[in-house]
């Protein structure tokens, strides 16, 4: 099975936090994480040819189209969740310029209102399995 492969930036507390939460969430094992500068997202760079250098957040990749960023991201992480989780989807009717728009509002500022870690954290240990 090709696992849902989430890159983020492993020093932001936000990120962090929102990395462990979909641990606890993803109920069927669909999730992977990695670093956003980890040696499996430079692999992931190498075979689909994706610029990195504007993103500095999060990459969604399935492993069988262009990895998503951004809204299209959160709004993909959210289908594969399902459940409850349907319900952020009714956001999908707002232009993904202004989603976009207020992503990057939150991805510039994280720093500033949750912090930076200056190590990436290890995974808690049930959850080891989830990170490459």
């Amino acid at each position: 099975m090709n696992h849902f492969i989430l890159f983020y930036d492993g020093y932001c507390v936000f990120c962090n936090f929102w990395v462990r939460k979909l641990c606890q969430w993803d109920r069927e094992d669909l999730f992977r994480f990695a670093s956003i500068d980890s040696s499996s997202a430079k692999k992931m760079i190498r075979t689909t040819g994706f610029d990195t250098t504007a993103v500095d957040s999060l990459i969604y990749w399935d492993q069988n189209s262009p990895p998503k960023i951004e809204s299209a991201a959160v709004l993909a992480i959210c289908r594969k969740l399902g459940g409850l989780f349907y319900m952020v989807l009714v956001l999908s009717i707002v232009p993904p310029l202004f989603l976009n728009w207020i992503y990057r509002a939150i991805a510039s500022n994280r720093y500033q209102w949750y912090g930076k870690l200056e190590y990436c954290p290890l995974p808690e240990p049930q959850y080891r399995h989830k990170f490459l």
